[in-house]
Order: structure tokens, then sequence, then C-alpha cells
């Protein structure tokens, strides 16, 4: 099932939730909706789904107008960040629960409802959890359990707002691995939303970021992060570092080799460059290494992460190294060291990117 969105826009009184929204998700594939809070992700989600009305704009699943279709009729599956399930229910009745109240003439008999049951059981890898309530699962269990009654009424499309955003960080990674592993053996039309980065980014077939209700870019996660269309998709991929300059005679002068350019002579940029691209060195190796003072180490795990403040403007600097090369340097804290972008990328003003 492909899922069309075409100029959908959204105003709640005088708050542009969202403008002029236009993305076309194919059939099977898994797709993250990212973005700060206040993006409008989530207000994209529920108009998906029809728990909200779009201001303008058309929702067209396959070729077909969903937009005025309720959100029963769209046969959406929505799993909420909170879980949703009812207490007082069993795991099984939890999952048989959307199938028991089907209308009549559709409605599975009782044997066909417990086989589809446990069918699903088998599928979240809970079987023998059957007869608990939710009181007596763990978080991540609750949300597998959410999870596999959206998919008993066998929704053309499923729906996650921010699923695992209650979890803690070790059940939430768990959780984004299970989802891919059931993602390929399920493959349905899925939507998520999320502001965790990582998340989307190990998780979904391709991402969309959203910036004040509008779109910044769509991509790969490969995409995204190693070619940020603009300055704001640069800074929420990830940590950064700014390094100002400008372009002067074709090149790009920071202190350090420029790249080449078509233009924009005498114009400020900005280099911006990622911890792990920032080359240390005990002595200047040229005019383009910094002179830098070491004010913080963190040398746990392979990688040690290292902040600096430059000698020359008081900007602070992020790197990473391996925990190689910091032995091998011999680094402290206060230590004089030089520095230099091993790789950046600059934008500069009328949208050219070097």
């Amino acid at each position: 099932m492909s899922i069309e969105i075409r100029n959908v826009s959204k105003t709640f009184d005088s708050f542009k939730a969202l403008s002029n929204i236009n993305l076309h998700i194919n059939t099977g594939e898994l797709v993250a909706l990212l973005g700060p809070s206040g993006s409008g992700k989530t207000t994209l989600l529920r108009i998906i789904a029809g728990l909200e009305t779009a201001d303008e704009g058309s929702i067209i699943f396959d070729g077909e107008d969903n937009t005025k279709k309720s959100a029963q009729d769209r046969k959406v599956g929505f799993v909420f960040q909170h879980y949703a399930l009812f207490k007082h229910m069993t795991v099984f009745e939890n999952i048989a629960f959307g199938l028991r109240v089907m209308p009549s003439k559709i409605r599975p008999n009782k044997e066909a409802i417990k086989n589809k049951v446990y069918e699903l059981l088998k599928l979240v890898k809970m079987e023998e959890l059957a007869n608990r309530y939710p009181s007596q699962l763990s978080g991540g269990q609750r949300q597998r359990i959410a999870l596999a009654r959206a998919l008993a009424v066998e929704p053309k499309v499923l729906l996650l707002d921010e699923p695992f955003g209650a979890l803690d960080a070790k059940v939430r990674k768990d959780l984004r691995r299970w989802l891919r592993k059931l993602h390929d053996e399920y493959p349905i039309t899925s939507v998520f939303v999320t502001h965790d980065q990582e998340e989307a980014l190990d998780v979904a077939d391709r991402v969309v970021i959203l910036n004040q209700g509008k779109i910044e870019q769509i991509g790969t996660p490969e995409e995204v992060y190693d070619n940020p269309a603009n300055p704001f998709v640069y800074n929420f991929l990830g940590n950064v570092n700014l390094f100002h300059g400008r372009i002067h005679n074709g090149k790009v002068e920071l202190g350090l080799p420029g790249a080449d350019s078509d233009g924009g002579q005498g114009k400020d940029i900005v280099s911006y460059t990622r911890p792990h691209d920032i080359e240390i060195k005990l002595e200047p190796e040229g005019k383009e290494f910094i002179g830098s003072r070491i004010t913080f180490i963190r040398a746990v795990g392979p990688i040690v992460k290292i902040e600096l403040v430059r000698l020359d403007n008081g900007q602070y600097i992020e790197a990473e190294i391996s925990k190689e090369t910091y032995r091998k340097l011999g680094l402290k804290e206060r230590q004089t060291v030089y520095v230099r972008p091993k790789d950046f990328k600059v934008f500069i003003p009328e949208d050219y990117v070097i």
C-alpha cells in the first residue's frame, strides 16, 4: 500500500503546523518522520491516520483518495507511545479486541480469532505470555503487544507515534533491532514518528526531516547524514563544529586548505565539521592547524571524546578520536594542541553549496 501526501497544510489557531507537505511513501517501505518538538511530525502522522483533518491537501492510498475517509475506513493500524493497552484484559484479549468488534458480516469466528492471535504472539515472540495482564509485563513487552494488536486487523498501513519514547535506552535499542527484523518478515507500509536521530537512522528505509512544518530533506539514512541539504539538517543529525571564514579568489579561507568554488567572492561562510573529522596534533604541521587547549576528556569505550577551546577566539571544539590515537598522543586536560578539520561542508548564501 503506497501513500501519497499532496500539498497538505494544517493550522491550529495562528500556529502553522504544516505547510504544503508533499511526500510519496512506497509500498512496504519503513519511513521515519524525524524532527524537533513542534516540527509537525505527529500532526502529519495523525492526518495520514484520519485522526486529524488537513486544512488543505489530499491523502492518497494506492491511488485512492482517502482524504475524507474516517480513521476506521482507512484501515490504518496505530501504535501510541504509551501502549494504550486495556488493563483489565489479558494479552490474548488485548490482541483479539479489534477482531471481536468487527461488524458481524466480516468478523472471524472464534477459532479463526484464536489462530490469528497466536500467530501474532509468535510473530512478536510472546506466545508464553498470552494469559498475563499488561501490569505483569515490562515496557518493551507491552509495546510489542500494542504492535501485535495493531496488526491483528490486517491494516493497510501501520503508523507509530514515538513507539519507543517511554522506554529506557537499552530496551529502545533492542526494540529497534526487533522492529527492523519484524518489518523484514511482515513488510507492511509503515511510518513512525521520532525525535531521536539515532533511532531514525538505525531503523528507517528513508528519513523525512521536518522543521517548522516544512520538509527540509528526504533520503536514505546515508544520504541525509553524509549529504545534508542545509545547515539545519547538518546540525540536527549530530554534533557539529563551526568554523567561520570567507570565500576569496574562488577558495574557502578558514585557515585551512580551501575547496574550489564557482562564485561567492568575498562572502562570509561557515564550515561544518563532525567531531570525528577533527585531527589533533602535538605540533602545528601547517598554517591550517589551530592552537587549542584541551578542557575535558572522556576516555570511555573505543572512542575518546575531547572538548577543546581555541586559543585565538575562545570557540569550543568537540573532537572524537580512537583510543589508540589518544594513547599515542598522550593527551591530558589543560594541554595545548593543534587541530584542523580533515573534512568539512560549507553552505553559502543563495543556497550555493560547496
